[in-house]
């Protein structure tokens, strides 16, 4: 099954904006909704409006009732995966079993100086992000639990309530072999935002990866971050969603468009082509 979800980044958008872009969504039937995790705008006005990503998806969480629900992707940087683990679990009780952890190592230089926000070198965020899913993993089991890694430590914590899921699913986002390495370990999406040559390729680095822990590459669903421009072109969608299938992507995010043309095409795509696209083969 090939699922598609929309993503809508916060920057410049109040929230009665974001809002209505996600009752859209959901009218539409789009499988899932993704916020991103960003302090300021990433354009436009630096001053402009920019919801954080756990409150406002809480909020957003109460306010539709079938979407699978995330942040494409949290900053492993941004917090102690302690309290993100506590966050998560708070808004799958919220959603009524909805969310789905989406987390990166962290990037955007200016945020974190402007916030006094650590940003250790590319490598040693990688280290730190393993760490932290380390650490949320044990949390999520709801029992004491202790960790003495470099970055991230515990000492008889507990994580509770659980998630309502049996599972609540992991998403990691990455390309570079190390990072792979560390979604072979963690992930259960793995989202990337390759051209399907480009995933083919990296997919056999991800399978080499799942070998080297023990892990069936198949149990990890791989998942692709395209723009708004791939969702508004009706006459292409058909063609580009056949190929990144074939390239053994099921999960398609898009970004949202944000003027009314491109919502009105984006309605046509979701009413018109998701329904029988679900079921490709």
């Amino acid at each position: 099954m090939l699922t598609f979800g929309v993503v809508t980044g916060q920057h410049q958008l109040s929230w009665d904006e974001i809002l209505d872009q996600w009752h859209q969504a959901e009218e539409l039937g789009f499988d899932s909704a993704w916020l991103f995790d960003h302090f300021t705008a990433l354009y436009g006005d630096p001053a402009g409006p920019c919801l954080e990503a756990s409150t406002l998806l809480a909020a957003l969480a109460r306010e539709t009732s079938r979407l699978r629900i995330g942040v494409l992707v949290y900053g492993n940087t941004h917090r102690h995966p302690a309290i993100l683990a506590k966050e998560i679990v708070t808004i799958d009780h919220v959603s009524g079993g909805r969310a789905i952890l989406g987390i990166g190592t962290g990037w955007n230089v200016t945020e974190h100086q402007a916030f006094g926000l650590p940003l250790p070198a590319p490598g040693e965020r990688v280290a730190m992000l393993d760490e932290s899913l380390d650490v949320i993993e044990l949390l999520l089991t709801g029992q004491r639990a202790s960790y003495d890694g470099e970055h991230y430590q515990l000492h008889d914590a507990l994580g509770t309530p659980t998630p309502v899921q049996d599972h609540l699913p992991i998403l990691v986002g990455g390309k570079r072999p190390k990072m792979l390495r560390v979604i072979a370990k963690h992930a259960d999406i793995w989202d990337s935002s390759d051209t399907p040559e480009e995933h083919r390729a990296r997919s056999e680095v991800l399978k080499q990866a799942c070998e080297e822990v023990g892990r069936d590459d198949a149990t990890i669903t791989h998942s692709i971050s395209l723009g708004a421009d791939q969702l508004t072109d009706f006459d292409g969608f058909e063609a580009l969603a056949r190929a990144y299938y074939a390239a053994g992507v099921r999960q398609m995010l898009f970004d949202y468009p944000i003027d009314p043309e491109g919502q009105r095409v984006a309605a046509r795509v979701a009413t018109e082509l998701l329904p029988r696209l679900r079921d490709l083969e």
